[in-house]
């Protein structure tokens, strides 16, 4: 089994976040053309990206 598969059910908050993480940056390679060389932007613009939409959620009021 591979340490990256989502069938590990022991994931802490860390490894959950570099999962998605990952994964969108994957996306971002895909979207890009698929070129190599560029990883460490597009793992940068995930966590960007990550990081922003966490941050939007916690400004998000909650309804009454």
């Amino acid at each position: 089994m591979n340490a990256n598969t989502s069938e590990n059910k022991s994931n802490t908050p860390d490894e959950v976040l570099r999962q998605k993480i990952e994964e969108r940056a994957y996306h971002i390679w895909l979207e890009g053309g698929s070129r190599h060389g560029d990883h460490e932007l597009h793992w940068l613009q995930a966590e960007s990206e990550l990081a922003k939409a966490s941050n939007k959620k916690k400004r998000t009021p909650k309804p009454n």
